[in-house]
């Protein structure tokens, strides 16, 4: 399951599906093929998702729609992919590089919103940054417990004991 159809898909690779308005058996690539992008376009946009904390996209949310057109761009850089021969220049403007950038431009665009305001939950939360402690009782409570990653180093850890030190006279 994913977030487009194969029918997205030939809208943008027409000339892949000699005039038919969708991928069939007979096609190259096929419809079994189609769909297994689709699908494996979908796993990358939710991976993507849940890096930055996010659930898969509802059919109710308002992403929905860019979600499914950043899944048919993923399904027609692979349907490209897949027609292309030993022959072709290392051009990076062919049709297949272009969705390729097409694609990762529109999951780049989607990470950035704030997907909550579209209806897309959280699934986890990135920690706010912490400092610790405000006063000398935060401290005491902090250093006390085990949960809390400790410090590997100490004030005056490296300090030469063989030096001397400076003295300071009451005179």
């Amino acid at each position: 399951m994913g977030y487009c159809s194969s029918s997205d898909i030939s809208a943008l690779t027409p000339h892949l599906v000699s005039g038919a308005s969708d991928f069939t058996t007979s096609t190259s690539p096929t419809l079994a093929q189609v769909t297994a992008w689709i699908s494996s376009g979908c796993s990358v946009v939710n991976a993507k998702l849940a890096v930055h904390g996010y659930g898969a996209i509802s059919t109710t949310s308002i992403a929905y729609e860019f979600a499914r057109q950043a899944n048919a761009l993923y399904g027609a850089w692979m349907a490209e992919r897949s027609r292309i021969s030993a022959r072709v220049t290392n051009d990076p403007n062919t049709r297949d590089r272009q969705f390729k950038r097409d694609f990762t431009d529109m999951i780049d665009m989607l990470v950035e919103l704030d997907l909550t305001r579209m209806g897309v939950s959280r699934t986890n939360r990135q920690p706010d940054n912490w400092a610790g402690g405000v006063d000398v009782q935060d401290k005491d409570d902090n250093s006390s417990d085990t949960s809390i990653v400790q410090p590997r180093f100490a004030r005056g850890q490296f300090d030469n004991i063989e030096s001397q030190k400076p003295r300071i006279s009451g005179s």
